[in-house]
């Protein structure tokens, strides 16, 4: 007698590790943005974990185990902005000049179409050293993630010397633009200091002529 198969409603079958990876990063995105947008709303970052936990529809628990400290919460929100412009920056269309491509991927960005709630976010992260911190921790991890879009589009290796200067300037002129000091629009700023440094750095290099006959050792 064959033994009787049994079956598994598909509702009930265990997540795969990527599934639960993929929940907790979106989880964490949608609690950093509700005490972003909290901040910004109220002018300060004075709130308990308890109220913040419950604003973002998490229990306690949960936000500890997601941001060990207070200050952690802004960065997700943070760090999925640097990552959305570079994703726009290495997809935008190949015949379009490399810079071109920065300043319509930033002019798109939530820095640059959100300036009052940024001055005010910008205002907040300078309440301590902790915040301002997270703020300049993301800036700096930001490069590598320009350095791959840029390298992309020039067809470098990412890990060059070219790919990873280019990642800290634009990241230098992106940070700079948004600093609340700057009188002008962010996406302003950004277009004129990318056209302070020049075109040579974000123009592809030309490809090395095939040698004349005879040339060849």
């Amino acid at each position: 007698m064959r033994p009787q198969q049994r079956t598994v409603d598909a509702g009930t079958q265990p997540r795969t590790a990527r599934e639960v990876k993929e929940e907790k990063e979106r989880t964490m995105l949608d609690a950093s943005r509700a005490a972003v947008q909290l901040f910004i709303d109220h002018g300060t970052s004075s709130f308990t974990i308890k109220e913040l936990a419950a604003h973002a529809g998490i229990s306690e628990r949960s936000f500890y185990r997601y941001f060990p400290r207070k200050e952690d919460v802004v960065r997700p929100f943070l760090t999925a902005g640097s990552e959305r412009i570079a994703t726009e920056v290495a997809g935008r269309p190949a015949d379009e000049s490399l810079i071109a491509s920065l300043v319509r991927a930033w002019s798109e960005s939530w820095a640059a179409t959100h300036v009052h709630q940024l001055r005010a976010l910008h205002g907040i992260l300078r309440e301590s050293e902790a915040f301002r911190a997270q703020w300049l921790q993301v800036m700096t991890d930001s490069e590598q993630l320009w350095a791959g879009a840029i390298a992309r589009r020039l067809g470098i290796d990412p890990r060059s010397l070219r790919a990873a200067l280019a990642g800290a300037v634009v990241a230098a002129a992106a940070r700079l633009s948004t600093e609340a000091y700057s009188g002008e629009d962010p996406a302003e700023a950004f277009a004129t200091a990318l056209e302070l440094l020049g075109p040579t750095l974000f123009t592809p290099a030309e490809p090395e002529p095939d040698p004349e006959p005879g040339e060849q050792s």
